[in-house]
């Protein structure tokens, strides 16, 4: 009897691997466009022929250290002839002007209290940077991968402050404990930047893992890895650091817009911006989970720098720093015609982003209020249309030529807790398309490989590079 009655949930879990075999090789499309409709990467190719596409990969929550393209890397090169990816990057470059300049005083932000950076090192240790890696093709234009890492920003937050404080809650994480108190390693050839930073004290990290776990298995790694490791960092990008978070991406645009695919670095993409003649080089984006809201974030839409607590912008920063950085922008999101977004959630920081409607007067307590939060995502988004069709129509010749829209391709697994579905957005072409990026599904899927695996899973790269 007591076998018996196992039967209908042993039956029902086989059903549930068996079904999985077949959704994971099957990709849904929720339009408005069929999958063959859809732009590409290979299409991207194809179309610039001889001239280098250089592609934008901006890594998600949750990020552990450099080197996060790397499966893209080998995903995409797998569908192309002749292929080779690189062992590493051919240079890094960190973002080094006004705030984030070596050197420079940390800014004044406090966390529950303390400081969060305590000395010069440690901001200096937190400073974005991006690795260029360029996978040549024989025959064939390069394909240049800019690496975006803003990671080391949260790092100091998590490290210090939250996966400690969980260890003594709901119970220790090793790994975690163990990346937070790795040994301080200086980067032999940028003086005084860091390729790893002891945010934590082994003996701290010791302690803390002898902590007992309180909190059952599941849950406890659930909060872990998801809520303390991964959500924060959506927290501290929308917050009331967001302009920092702004600041570092715009100075990486500007590294990424000099990088040339035979490694040089130039300033000849501004005689491009103000003369399109021809084609140059193509851009495409692509963004894992908060990464889309920080790329677009790189344009001016106007907004005021309260909040962000420069305390110095040092003496290469003004005007002439940000026309740079506008310009650079410009330059990137006006070539690029296409975005993918792995594990969307537009909708999700749309909410912390959202703005009042416009009204024909303003009452003293809003006139007065204090600087409007960060401008809606979706704005943003349109602004990006806006430029690459004025820029197809520059190219044409003529303002009434016509322009396409940019294309979003945004690719959910139902099973990943940190995706929603992308919404219409006025001037572009957006489309869903749901995939499986584990093998069971039907009762439990792991929500870890579920948001991680978009970039690994071939059904994923297969419409990213076909036709």
């Amino acid at each position: 009897m007591m076998i018996h009655s196992y039967t209908p949930l042993a039956l029902s879990l086989i059903a549930g691997v068996l079904g999985s075999v077949w959704a994971q090789g099957k990709v849904i499309d929720d339009g408005p466009q069929h999958l063959n409709e859809m732009s590409s990467i290979g299409e991207s190719l194809r179309n610039l022929g001889p001239h280098p596409l250089h592609i934008l990969y901006v890594h998600g929550m949750d990020a552990m250290g450099a080197g996060d393209s790397r499966a893209f890397q080998e995903g995409i090169c797998a569908f192309l002839k002749g292929c080779q990816v690189p062992a590493g990057p051919v240079d890094r470059d960190y973002a080094d002007i006004g705030e984030f300049q070596n050197g420079a005083p940390p800014p004044a932000f406090d966390y529950m209290g303390k400081p969060v950076w305590s000395s010069t090192e440690q901001w200096s240790a937190s400073a974005p940077f991006v690795d260029h890696y360029v996978l040549t093709r024989s025959g064939n234009a390069p394909v240049v991968v800019d690496e975006i890492n803003w990671w080391p920003l949260v790092f100091p937050f998590k490290c210090r402050n939250i996966i400690p404080g969980e260890a003594r809650l709901a119970g220790p994480d090793a790994d975690l404990l163990n990346m937070c108190s790795n040994p301080t390693v200086q980067d032999a050839h940028h003086p005084g930047r860091f390729t790893a930073y002891q945010w934590l004290a082994p003996q701290e990290a010791a302690s803390l893992k002898s902590m007992p776990h309180r909190g059952a298995l599941a849950n406890r790694l659930l909060k872990n890895n998801i809520l303390d490791w991964g959500v924060s960092d959506a927290f501290l990008a929308v917050g009331s650091m967001r302009n920092l978070f702004r600041e570092g991406m715009r100075k990486l645009f500007v590294k990424s817009a000099r990088f040339r695919a035979d490694g040089s670095k130039t300033n000849e993409w501004l005689q491009q911006l103000k003369n399109p003649q021809g084609i140059d080089r193509g851009f495409i984006v692509v963004s894992h989970s908060l990464g889309s809201y920080l790329v677009f974030s790189t344009l001016d839409m106007g907004e005021q720098d309260a909040g962000s607590n420069n305390a110095s912008a040092g003496p290469q920063s003004g005007l002439a720093e940000k026309q740079e950085e506008d310009a650079a922008a410009q330059y990137i999101l006006e070539r690029t015609s296409l975005a993918y977004f792995f594990a969307n959630q537009v909708p999700l920081l749309e909410l912390a982003t959202m703005e009042a409607a416009a009204t024909s007067e303003l009452t003293r307590a809003e006139a007065d209020a204090p600087p409007k939060p960060a401008v809606a995502l979706s704005k943003r988004m349109k602004r990006w249309s806006d430029l690459r069709q004025s820029f197809q129509r520059k190219r044409a010749g003529t303002e009434q030529s016509a322009a396409q829209p940019p294309q979003v391709l945004s690719f959910s697994d139902p099973s990943d807790l940190l995706t929603w579905r992308i919404p219409e957005i006025e001037g572009l072409k957006v489309d869903n398309l749901y995939v499986r990026n584990t093998w069971l599904h039907w009762l439990v899927a792991n929500p870890a490989p579920a948001h991680r695996n978009y970039a690994r899973n071939r059904n994923v790269l297969q419409i990213m590079m076909g036709p």
